[in-house]
């Protein structure tokens, strides 16, 4: 302690104190889930899976930006919401990555989560339905969702010209077929939504209540849900996403997606930086990072789609281009009633076991 008065007082006597510099970069609370201390050149960030994605966002960044740590919290969507919220008092997130467009809708009009205007580098290559005209949300990446089925047990001649609502009389007892859990999933919400948006609320859960009565399953998260086609379990899986298709298509597993007639949701996933952001200056370059070349072959890398218009899916999988989209989607609706026509399913889902 004497030590650091002696050199403060050195410092005073010098007059460096008097000068004064920004520290943005720099500092403020213990960063992540408390691993990085204080003082440390550091940016927290907060995004979904996938796993790999994470890894090579965090490796590329502090490879293009030595000596600012990125400390990255992995979570669903309504996972790290709920950590922000928990977090209200003492704020650590920098940068919030979510997998759900309609949030980051919502997150514009929450009061409680006040968001910071920047236009990133390249945000201009972003694709016009990927951002909006407040410069606080840019969808970076995207995933679409579909019917996944193990093609052990489901062929494509089996599903072809089917839609949405053709699975109100798939029989899953004889060909077992779940969803992700839509209160869990940013995407799965995002989807059941967008079958209220696009077929209106009586033909919409119409549709709905028929998979239930046919015997959907909860298949939980994401993840175990595509586990679940993978092993066998499930037949299908209604509204999963479709990175985790090509991830397991590469390792050999016998799964597939179909688009349905009709189309279906593609989902932007919303970058934004938080207002509360104590390390500003590391979180616009994070937003640069995301919107650069080597950000968005990270995204393509990870099957997801880029946000960028000149940048390429992974030769692998389908374009958005090549995905039918079920047309004139109301966000701003979906944002307001996702979580409600999301959790009427999941008790519907449980009432008709």
């Amino acid at each position: 302690m004497k030590k650091f008065a002696l050199m403060l007082g050195l410092l005073s006597l010098v007059g460096l104190s008097a000068c004064g510099t920004n520290d943005s970069n720099v500092g403020g609370d213990v960063g992540g889930d408390g691993n990085k201390p204080t003082g440390d050149p550091v940016v927290n960030v907060y995004m979904p899976s996938p796993a790999g994605l994470q890894k090579s966002i965090e490796k590329g960044f502090e490879d293009a930006n030595p000596g600012i740590d990125m400390v990255v919290t992995s979570g669903t969507t309504g996972e790290l919401l709920a950590k922000i919220e928990s977090e209200k008092a003492n704020p650590v997130c920098d940068v919030l990555i979510l997998a759900s467009w309609s949030d980051g809708m919502s997150a514009l009009s929450n009061p409680d989560l006040s968001l910071y205007a920047y236009e990133p580098e390249n945000s201009d290559k972003i694709a016009a339905s990927f951002k909006e005209d407040s410069h606080k949300i840019y969808g970076t990446s995207a995933s679409a969702v579909g019917v996944i089925y193990n093609t052990d047990n489901v062929k494509l001649d089996d599903l072809k010209g089917k839609d949405w609502g053709d699975f109100a009389s798939w029989d899953s007892k004889t060909h077992p077929m779940a969803i992700p859990d839509p209160t869990l999933s940013g995407a799965a919400k995002d989807f059941v939504a967008g079958i209220v948006s696009h077929f209106g609320e009586e033909e919409g859960w119409k549709i709905m209540n028929g998979w239930a009565s046919d015997g959907l399953t909860n298949g939980g998260k994401n993840g175990p849900a595509m586990t679940s086609v993978v092993s066998g379990e499930n037949d299908l899986i209604i509204g999963g996403v479709d990175y985790n298709v090509y991830e397991e298509k590469k390792k050999g597993s016998p799964v597939d997606i179909y688009y349905p007639t009709s189309g279906t949701v593609v989902n932007a996933r919303p970058a934004m930086i938080l207002s509360s952001s104590k390390h500003l200056e590391n979180a616009k370059k994070v937003m640069d990072y995301l919107c650069s070349d080597e950000g968005q072959k990270n995204v393509a890398d990870a099957y997801l789609l880029p946000g960028r218009t000149d940048v390429s899916a992974d030769s692998s999988r389908s374009s958005l281009k090549d995905i039918p989209q079920l047309e004139n989607l109301d966000w701003t609706d979906m944002a307001a009633n996702g979580t409600d026509i999301a959790t009427k399913l999941v008790n519907a889902i449980k009432n008709n076991k």
